[in-house]
């Protein structure tokens, strides 16, 4: 199946003291180099599963990163503290612009120690639409086919999928 195309805000091309200054915004399209993987992972700070596995993340992406390029997808909130807090161990309200969007980024990296790159979905939520990335999945796309879709499991996050795929993909 090949990966749907669409628009998304490198969080690095931000200024937050400028909001005079439009984001930069790319297409998906443009980060895919021929013959090489890219994962992404799409999700939200506000979400426990990602909390809970991103050093596992950082992990997989300091093994992989030299031969594939990984991004996180900052989406809307999974369990924004005004509409569906769950334990509120993070308070993150609903993003009402990319300002807001790309502050919550920011301080998942901040706060998660992330050194996976991060964009974030734009205000229309075109990644979520197509990707259906709730609450947290991850994608493989080699050529622009999408290879592996994975997602949680009875609850939990395995990432044995996502490491047999990318061993698989630079055997």
């Amino acid at each position: 199946m090949m990966a749907p195309d669409c628009s998304l805000v490198p969080l690095k091309s931000f200024t937050f003291n400028d909001d005079t200054k439009s984001p930069t915004i790319i297409s998906l399209r443009s980060l895919c180099q021929p013959g090489r993987p890219i994962v992404l992972l799409g999700g939200s700070y506000t979400c426990p599963l990602f909390r809970y596995i991103s050093h596992v993340l950082n992990d997989i992406y300091n093994r992989y990163n030299t031969q594939i390029d990984f991004y996180m997808i900052q989406i809307r909130e999974a369990h924004a503290s005004d509409v569906w807090p769950i334990g509120n161990v993070v308070s993150v309200k609903e993003h009402r612009t990319l300002t807001d969007r790309l502050s919550a980024a920011h301080e998942m990296v901040k706060e998660t120690k992330l050194e996976i790159p991060v964009l974030s979905d734009t205000m229309d939520d075109t990644f979520l639409k197509l990707y259906a990335p709730w609450p947290f999945r991850f994608f493989v796309i080699v050529d622009g086919i999408l290879k592996l879709v994975g997602m949680p499991k009875e609850a939990r996050y395995d990432t044995t999928d996502l490491v047999e795929c990318l061993d698989n993909l630079i055997k």
